[in-house]
């Protein structure tokens, strides 16, 4: 059959904390991060560059788009809350994530391979080294805007996570590649 949907990786419900984590809880909350990022690495795996860059009729936003937006959104959280430092270079690489004045994502295509590169220099150079040696999940994040505790940010990112890698599904579906969400 054509279109026979691709059997997608197995969830894992079973978190193990990253080694070296200070706070089991703040370990927790990044390795649900962990396990949404590989599900959204496999969503996209196969999607050929047409269909990373469609957006559909009256739609703003591509997979493309939407996955530099979930890195961009790790880095810049992570970084409020922590006071940790983008370097220049993984700045610029995500500035395509970063929402416009008008609150919309500027038009930007990547090939799988190169967003999910992105998303794992994210996780590599911020969050875990930002993340690893902090011991209290409610330590306040006074420059995190609305988000009070450390906790709050990990939490919005686990939400803002699921919410775009369901967005990057539909559009995985709409453009054609069929995909089989399944259990471990």
């Amino acid at each position: 059959m054509p279109n026979q949907p691709r059997r997608g990786r197995g969830r894992n419900y079973h978190l193990t904390a990253p080694l070296g984590f200070t706070s089991s809880e703040i370990g927790t909350l990044v390795a649900a991060l962990d396990e949404l990022r590989e599900r959204l690495f496999d969503v996209i795996a196969d999607m050929p560059p047409g269909a990373l860059s469609f957006v559909p009729t009256d739609g703003r936003n591509s997979a493309s788009m939407l996955v530099c937006h979930m890195a961009a959104a790790e880095a810049g959280w992570i970084a409020r809350a922590t006071g940790a430092t983008i370097p220049d270079d993984l700045a610029a690489d995500l500035a395509p994530g970063r929402r416009s004045d008008d609150d919309q994502l500027p038009p930007s295509s990547s090939s799988a391979g190169a967003l999910v590169a992105l998303c794992r220099r994210v996780r590599d150079e911020i969050t875990v080294p930002a993340l690893s040696g902090i011991d209290d999940a409610g330590r306040p994040t006074p420059d995190a805007g609305p988000l009070g505790t450390l906790r709050e940010v990990l939490m919005h990112l686990v939400w803002h996570w699921t919410y775009h890698t369901g967005q990057v599904g539909l559009l995985r579906r709409l453009a054609g590649p069929r995909y089989k969400w399944t259990y471990a």
